[in-house]
């Protein structure tokens, strides 16, 4: 008599307790990959932190135009493609590359560490692509920070002018790639970057850099 009892109630008990994992699954994958504070259309902060921005890389004599991109609250494409000595080359794609404003002025405040370490030039595959973020393979519904300018995939660094260094080939041996992946690490102005040292199956082959958007002052 006592099991027949008990059975409802573990079923019971076993359906809240499922139902609270799928309501709770669920919730997750609804958490957007965005800076907090974000929207679309841009909201006033985001605005307001764009013009601030473009007024920073103006102080600093940054050469760029402003772009345009579908989900970039700030597009600006550089016209040199270069900040303060580095250069941003790409690998295969042809421009205009546009960025999020917050992207350029990121790289601008770290590039005299990496010219201290040697670095001429950043060599990218992607900048802006609308796309999604993938795991293991797949694509998730979790929008990629790619898609709003604030990302970069660097495949190589070049050190001095003829030293190529191919992150797949060379980051366990190269120690000024550690020493790269660690200037952006420590820059309050970048998320931590994903390389082959600290997601070797996902990131391999590059750094993957995602610039901060602060909406305060």
């Amino acid at each position: 008599m006592v099991s027949r009892w008990l059975g409802p109630a573990c079923a019971l008990a076993l359906a809240v307790t499922s139902g609270a994992a799928v309501a709770a699954q669920t919730q997750r994958k609804r958490v957007p990959n965005m800076p907090r504070g974000w929207s679309w259309p841009p909201n006033v902060a985001m605005r307001e932190a764009g013009e601030r921005c473009l007024e920073q890389l103006d102080g600093r004599e940054v050469a760029y135009e402003k772009g345009a991109g579908k989900r970039v609250a700030t597009p600006i494409v550089l016209t040199q493609m270069e900040v303060a000595g580095v250069r941003l080359e790409p690998t295969w794609r042809k421009g205009p590359f546009v960025m999020d404003c917050h992207l350029a002025l990121s790289l601008h405040e770290v590039a005299p560490q990496l010219r201290a370490l040697g670095v001429t030039a950043l060599r990218f595959s992607t900048i802006t692509d609308y796309r999604h973020v993938q795991r293991n393979g797949r694509k998730t519904n979790i929008l990629s920070r790619h898609a709003i300018g604030l990302a970069m995939d660097v495949f190589e660094v070049r050190v001095g002018d003829d030293n190529a260094l191919v992150v797949k080939r060379s980051y366990a041996d190269a120690q000024v790639l550690r020493e790269v992946e660690q200037v952006f690490a420590d820059s309050d102005r970048f998320r931590t970057p994903l390389t082959p040292g600290n997601d070797p199956k996902g990131h391999d082959d590059h750094f993957h850099l995602e610039a901060r958007m602060p909406l305060s002052r």
